[in-house]
């Protein structure tokens, strides 16, 4: 059994029945959502742009790494140029993919494509009229500080910060 409770823009709902590998049977409702990406530009010797955002779903402002959604047919790599120019200005000379994650998988299958971007070159911001973004420049070690800290609270921020940190620079 499947059925569509909801069709939108970036994500859909479904309920679906699913056999688990014990044989009961449950039902879930599960979020489609076609994934998304998140970068961490670094500037140089542990400098790194963060972004302060508001997020009106939350009615906050939260401390991320540039990040975004996935349009239908893009691949992670073309998505992951595209918003670190739109959100914070800055083309690419290198971008190397870290890791994959599953952001809640609970009810969501939404996967999201971790990056690191290396080599930047400035060219200005290219935001969309419903972000309300400030960027951050700021020293790896003082980043850390902030999740410590509880200043950074978002998932996928902690989780690039972390991995950037402790097994890529390592």
């Amino acid at each position: 059994m499947e059925k569509y409770i909801y069709r939108g823009r970036k994500f859909n709902v479904k309920v679906i029945e699913a056999i688990l590998p014990t044989s009961v049977k449950t039902i879930k409702e599960v979020v489609e959502f076609r994934g998304a990406v998140a970068i961490l530009p670094v500037l140089g010797r542990n400098k790194i742009v963060l972004i302060n955002q508001y997020r009106p779903v939350i009615g906050e402002w939260i401390i991320e790494v540039p990040a975004g959604t996935l349009e239908e047919g893009e691949d992670p790599k073309s998505c992951a140029l595209r918003e670190l120019e739109e959100e914070v200005g800055y083309k690419a000379g290198r971008l190397i993919k870290l890791f994959e994650m599953y952001m809640t998988p609970g009810y969501s299958t939404e996967k999201l494509h971790a990056f690191l971007a290396l080599d930047l070159v400035k060219t200005g911001a290219k935001r969309e009229r419903n972000e309300v973004i400030k960027e951050i420049i700021l020293d790896i070690d003082d980043a850390i500080k902030m999740i410590v800290n509880n200043e950074i609270r978002d998932a996928k921020t902690i989780a690039l910060l972390l991995y950037y940190k402790y097994i890529y620079s390592r």
